[in-house]
């Protein structure tokens, strides 16, 4: 096995725990955490198996050390730009930021996918210091826009992190600069959102997919639950039967076993998700309005299917080798439409710019659903679609 390179160079000469991080950085993105085990990364390194553990206790504390690295450079990277004690120039520091994460990545998949994998004092601790770097972003957004409540400024912010984030969900590259310039412009736009100007709660008009019998949904239900908690490889069949409130076995009466019940899980959002393209498609309406229904549509199936899409999004690098391949298809075809839409709806002269912005809404959508502290949130929806619009228009 090869390692994937690309994790981001610290100032000075990189220590030899620094060195084994980055290589299994690539690893965790390219092929998830279960699937990659210490003898891959240190082979990967040129060592043997136990000359790993001389710098590190376990793969817990590898990927504990990757994700602190990353998040030191941001905190960093924050404290360079912080100026008073109001915090920082949002332009200034995401722009530094946008840089941070052009040259490395793979973060933004180990943050959104990995971190459930950390040991339970390294998750408090990595909270703890992500802490560090959004609550002075949140309290310079609401400087600079005192209109904005603490949770209104937290869910823009974050929102803000999830466009950083979402290039390492997709192979889409321009220039460095102007890769840069783009993502600094969509975190500015998300930045600049109005809110209180969401619309009013719409929904989509595709049918949802048959259901199954009511002992198949809850299973279902229950697994995609978990894998999304725990990951896939975390999830023994008796943990979703406990869960679902029946014996282990007695699942392998409505599936086949947990690839089954992730490739179900998988096809039922990849079947909702067709039909809302074939549904805006078919409306023979002007490219703004195609851009709408695109939208109310993608939330509502996000916000309907929360457990289900995060364990598609999640999860798929774990699906048989012609199941990824197929995914990977329809993923990069549904991506491929709406750029086209949005290109024609909003003008967007360069391609690869349409379709960051688009990767950009839907990894924000993503993030923001599932992200606890704004569950109860009762305008969502609208908040969803309006930030959706506003990195899609450009402004």
């Amino acid at each position: 096995m090869t390692a994937p390179t690309g994790a981001v160079s610290r100032p000075g000469k990189p220590t030899r725990r620094d060195q084994l991080g980055a290589i299994a950085a690539g690893l965790f993105a390219r092929d998830g955490y279960h699937n990659v085990s210490v003898q891959d990364i240190a082979a990967a390194a040129g060592l043997s198996g136990p000359a790993l553990y001389r710098h590190f206790r376990g793969k817990q504390a590898v990927l504990a050390h990757v994700l602190r690295a990353g998040l030191d450079e941001a905190e960093v990277t924050l404290d360079r730009c912080t100026g008073s004690e109001v915090g920082p120039e949002p332009a200034e520091v995401y722009a530094q930021l946008a840089a941070l994460v052009v040259a490395w990545p793979e973060f933004g998949i180990l943050w959104r996918r990995e971190r459930r994998h950390l040991a339970p004092e390294d998750a408090v601790d990595v909270r703890k210091h992500a802490a560090r770097i959004s609550t002075p972003l949140i309290r310079a957004l609401r400087n600079q826009r005192p209109e904005l409540g603490p949770s209104e400024a937290s869910l823009l912010t974050w929102g803000a992190l999830s466009v950083l984030g979402s290039i390492s969900e997709h192979r889409v590259r321009l220039p460095r600069a102007a890769f840069e310039k783009v993502l600094t412009a969509i975190v500015l736009n998300v930045l600049a959102t109005d809110l209180t100007a969401a619309s009013a709660p719409q929904h989509s008009t595709a049918s949802p997919p048959a259901l199954l019998d009511a002992r198949r949904e809850q299973l279902l239900a229950v697994s995609a639950r978990l894998f999304w908690e725990r990951g896939f490889h975390a999830v023994a069949m008796e943990d979703i039967g406990a869960a679902a409130g029946i014996a282990g076995p007695s699942i392998y009466t409505h599936f086949a076993g947990k690839i089954d019940l992730l490739q179900t899980a998988a096809s039922r959002i990849r079947e909702r998700l067709r039909q809302n393209v074939t549904a805006a498609q078919t409306a023979g309406l002007p490219a703004s309005d195609t851009l709408d229904l695109l939208v109310i549509s993608y939330v509502d199936t996000v916000l309907d299917y929360r457990d289900f899409v995060a364990a598609y999004f999640t999860e798929g690098h774990n699906l048989p080798e012609r199941d990824r391949t197929e995914l990977r298809r329809f993923q990069r075809a549904f991506a491929v439409y709406w750029a086209e839409t949005t290109s024609a709806a909003a003008s967007i002269r360069e391609p690869k710019e349409a379709r960051v912005r688009v990767h950009a809404a839907f990894a924000v959508v993503n993030d923001l659903a599932q992200t606890r502290q704004f569950f109860s949130r009762p305008a969502l929806a609208a908040e969803l679609r309006a930030l959706m619009h506003t990195i899609l228009a450009g402004g």
